[in-house]
């Protein structure tokens, strides 16, 4: 258990980075709603509204595992 409770910890706190990492939306243009999962529960970490126009041509976008 003290184990898993670290990795989520750990995942909450990479979570929290990409975040504050992403442009903040100005409320007026079209945005995106972009969530930040756990890939193994899958459970919600986080969600940040981003503005669509960063975004143009992706539809999806997919966080990729750190190297170790």
């Amino acid at each position: 258990m003290a184990a898993e409770r670290e990795r989520l910890e750990l995942l909450q706190a990479t979570a929290d980075e990409i975040a504050a990492s992403l442009p903040v939306w100005d409320g007026e243009m079209p945005a995106v709603l972009v969530n930040i999962v756990d890939p193994v529960t899958r459970q919600l970490l986080g969600h940040q509204f981003v503005s669509a126009s960063i975004l143009p041509s992706r539809r999806h976008l997919r966080l990729v595992e750190e190297a170790s």
